[in-house]
This record gives C-alpha cells, structure tokens and sequence, in this order.
C-alpha cells in the first residue's frame, strides 16, 4: 500500500515542472503576439499617414488646377478665338437714392476665329445676347458694381446667361473693354 502512495508523492512532484515550461511558453506567446500587434499597428500607421499626406497633397494640387486649367484654356483661347466686341451699352442703374448710370463696352471671347463673321452676321444672336447683357445690367446698383468683385460677378452672371446661345462657336469668356459709372 505504501507503493501507491509514493506514486502520488512522484506525481504530485512532476506536475509543477510541466507547469513552469507551460507557463514560459504562455509568456513566449503572449510577447511574441504583443510583438506582431505593435508592427502590425506600425505599419498601418505608417500607411495611414502617408495615404492621407499624399492625399492632401493631391488636393492642394488640385486646388492650384483649376486656375491654372482655366488659364490654360484661355491662354489657348486667345490663340485659336478671337473676340465678339459689342456695341456700347449706357444703362440706368438700380439705385434709388439718385440717377446713376453706367456706360460699358463688353466683348465676347470665343474659341473659333473663323466663326466670328457668322456669329456677327447673326442678328438673332446679336440681339438675344444685348437683351440678355441689358437685363443683367440694369437690376444692378453703382455700390454692387464699384468693386472688382461686383465686376467679376457681374462678368460670370452674363457668361452664365449667354453661353446657352454659343453652341459653335463656344463662348470663352466675357471681357469688359470700357466700365465707367456715372456718381
């Protein structure tokens, strides 16, 4: 009897060694994950990072893009078109303190310089773009249009307005050659 005894004695002492090499290689494992975690997340970073800077980079190019592609394009224009003067236009003004008037000359860019003499032998357009420009101008008032910026909106409001009537040749843009308002 006493021999199973001793067995117990045996086993009870082996047990504690297997779990002491269980144990380290629990350790080992858990390092060796907290390890492939921290390059794993690294490098996700480091992707991350670089995908957002070259992302914002393109958007900052972009940004630029627009103004150079515009003018480019008008750069090109000037090149291949050729410009629609029309007649001087004297309009009353909005304003309702006092009677101001405003006397402009505006030309039509467009990108065909062989279609100008169609274009001006076009009665029809001559007169729906004159109607056109002359509603535009005459709901304005002198304080909208004293500042570049009320000339730059009032030049994008009238290409915005005709360029439906330009199908060949295309309209570029509009330029205003003489704006003088009568205080």
């Amino acid at each position: 009897m006493s021999e199973p005894h001793v067995k117990e004695k045996n086993e009870a002492v082996e047990t504690p060694a297997p779990a002491k090499a269980s144990s380290i290689g629990k350790v080992l494992l858990i390092a060796v994950i907290a390890l492939v975690s921290s390059a794993g997340g690294g490098a996700m970073s480091w992707f991350l990072t670089t995908k957002t800077m070259n992302a914002e980079a393109k958007s900052s190019a972009a940004a630029e893009d627009p103004a150079k592609k515009k003018a480019d394009e008008l750069a090109e224009a000037i090149e291949k078109g050729g410009a629609l003067p029309l007649e001087p236009f004297v309009v009353n003004l909005a304003d309702t303190d006092a009677a101001r008037y405003l006397r402009i000359r505006v030309s039509l860019m467009i990108d065909d310089k062989n279609a100008i003499k169609e274009a001006t032998e076009n009665t029809a357009l001559q007169m729906k773009v004159r109607d056109v420009i002359l509603q535009a101008l005459t709901v304005k008032t002198s304080q909208e249009l004293i500042n570049e910026e009320g000339k730059t909106k009032l030049r994008e409001q009238i290409r915005e307005k005709i360029e439906v009537y330009f199908k060949k040749p295309k309209l570029v843009d509009v330029m205003f050659t003489e704006f003088v308002i009568q205080l």
